[in-house]
């Protein structure tokens, strides 16, 4: 039987609740119910011979170089019954790096509910008249990390039908709905200007990202050509990467200062490769969607003003955090307004099937403000969506001090999380009616995602679902093992202070998951 029918008939059964609003958790499985995993696979619990085995190649690869310098710990238990198999250093924090986004997804699903879908909203703040509005055009984010450029060019669609073809006074965008942090605590400076590391507010479209598109010179030593997706000139470019001999050095990157709109395409380029697109992060997420807006109204023949003919929106100013209450729904905002157009994103379950293969750490920030939002009722904040997150461990039984929760992606140099946090974490979704949602959104190490690196060539393929994790210095590896004889296992592996190339670190990791799944 696969992992995937065995879990559709354990949570078909599970009569498991969802947390409530801060509510302390409920372990709604009861024995029996948690047992139909057992019983659907029809294998045997592991046994203190097999949990002996595991401890020896845990501790072997403990003593090998890379690994014998770096910091190691392991969590790995039976899912069904939750019994510890192996324990090393599993009470200790490490950091996470992208196994954060296993604490921030689940907290999603039980918070949100797996249906949620976040709304943008296009409001005409003024009257509608001779094909003009006497007022301003106003694009309201909800949050939304999927929002794109195809999206606002169906909301200026919406804009023309009814009949606007000037907007006498200006487009401006709110995004009230999170506070102006746009960085998470311990973000690297010199990550900005990267797609991976883009601004979080609650207004943004395509990532918080702009596409830049680079061709080699004529000639060696000649200066790359280069454009940028039009944006309303919000984002605007400089090249200062130089062309290279056929089969040369290929190093082209984006550089930003902190602060500036102006990107500047760096590095090299051979002069045999075609043109190739890359996307960079901006400065102001709510700036450049506001622009983008502006521009593919333009392209649709729909004029705007400079200057608002009102107040503008309440957004926080940038990098201030606030844990106000969050604002009123968009038409509550803009009493006597005219709603013109709404965008629902996919469910929350999408999204996050969405994030968890590629690691998509602007989906992972994007839930985290929205938590607050949520749960406490506040403007979306990443201290806010912390204090949820802390909540949520609590619920589980866990001690909230063991985690630091600065971001939800993990890229906080600060962030700390145990591995029994985090194989506790993965147990709870096999009970939770919402488990399914995160298990089965997982990467397939050997198959899919960033952990298709993992277990490549192994019988252990097919048999996993997990997460991994990777900044300077730290490779983790956390999911579920579904084993050849005694059924599922949750597993949490971390490195800290690995020093060097990261793939031996991935191997030992891959050495303990086949471990598990061939356990005798």
């Amino acid at each position: 039987m696969t992992l995937r029918r065995l879990f559709r008939q354990a949570c078909a059964a599970l009569t498991c609740a969802a947390l409530g609003a801060l509510q302390p958790y409920q372990a709604a499985a009861t024995p029996s119910s948690a047992s139909l995993l057992a019983a659907a696979a029809g294998q045997s619990p592991p046994t203190t011979s097999d949990a002996a085995s595991l401890a020896k190649t845990v501790d072997a690869i403990a003593r090998r170089s890379p690994m014998r310098t770096a910091q190691l710990g392991v969590s790995i238990v039976q899912a069904t019954t939750g019994r510890t198999l192996l324990s090393r250093l599993a009470d200790s924090e490490f950091a996470p790096a992208s196994n954060f986004k296993l604490l921030v997804g689940a907290a999603a699903l039980a918070y949100l509910g797996p249906h949620f879908r976040y709304t943008t909203s296009v409001i005409a703040r003024g009257v509608i008249a001779d094909g003009v509005l006497k007022g301003d055009l106003i694009l309201v984010g909800g949050g939304d990390p999927l929002l794109s450029r195809d999206d606002l060019r169906a909301a200026a669609a919406a804009v023309a039908r009814f009949g606007i073809s000037k907007v006498a006074g200006s487009v401006l965008g709110d995004a009230s709905l999170f506070d102006g942090q746009r960085y998470g605590g311990g973000w690297a400076w010199d990550d900005m200007p990267y797609y991976y590391q883009p601004p979080i507010e609650a207004l943004a479209v395509d990532e918080g990202t702009v596409g830049v598109t680079v061709s080699a010179g004529k000639a060696p030593g000649d200066p790359l050509a280069a454009t940028i997706e039009p944006n309303g000139n919000v984002m605007t470019l400089a090249v200062r990467a130089l062309t290279t001999p056929r089969g040369g050095k290929n190093d082209v990157d984006c550089f930003r200062s902190p602060g500036l709109t102006e990107i500047i395409i760096v590095g090299h380029y051979p002069i045999s490769a075609g043109p190739t697109t890359f996307r960079c992060a901006v400065n102001d997420s709510t700036d450049y969607a506001t622009g983008v807006f502006r521009q593919v109204l333009r392209d649709g023949g729909i004029g705007s003003g400079q200057m608002p003919l009102g107040p503008p929106p309440a957004n926080v100013a940038l990098d201030v955090t606030d844990a106000s209450a969050a604002p009123p729904p968009p038409p509550a905002r803009y009493p006597g307004s005219t709603l013109l157009w709404t965008h629902d994103s996919p469910p929350l379950n999408r999204i996050i099937a969405t994030m968890m293969p590629p690691s998509d750490n602007f989906i992972a920030e994007h839930l985290m403000k929205t938590l607050p939002v949520a749960a406490l009722g506040e403007r979306g904040s990443f201290d806010g969506g912390a204090q949820v997150e802390r909540k949520f461990v609590a619920g589980l039984g866990l001690d909230p001090g063991t985690i630091d929760n600065g971001d939800g992606s993990g890229l906080s140099q600060g962030d700390r999380i145990t591995p029994h946090d985090l194989t506790t974490i993965l147990r709870w979704e096999t009970l939770s009616f919402t488990g399914k949602d995160l298990i089965f959104a997982l990467g397939r190490p050997g198959i899919s995602g960033t952990v298709k690196r993992h277990l490549q060539g192994t019988d252990a393929v097919g048999r996993v679902w997990a997460k991994d994790g990777y900044i300077w210095h730290v490779s983790t590896f956390s999911g579920y093992a579904f084993t050849r004889r005694h059924g599922l296992v949750v597993f949490s592996i971390m490195f800290n202070q690995a020093v060097g190339l990261l793939r031996p670190f991935q191997r030992a990791q891959d050495e303990i998951v086949k471990a598990i799944v061939d356990m005798p």
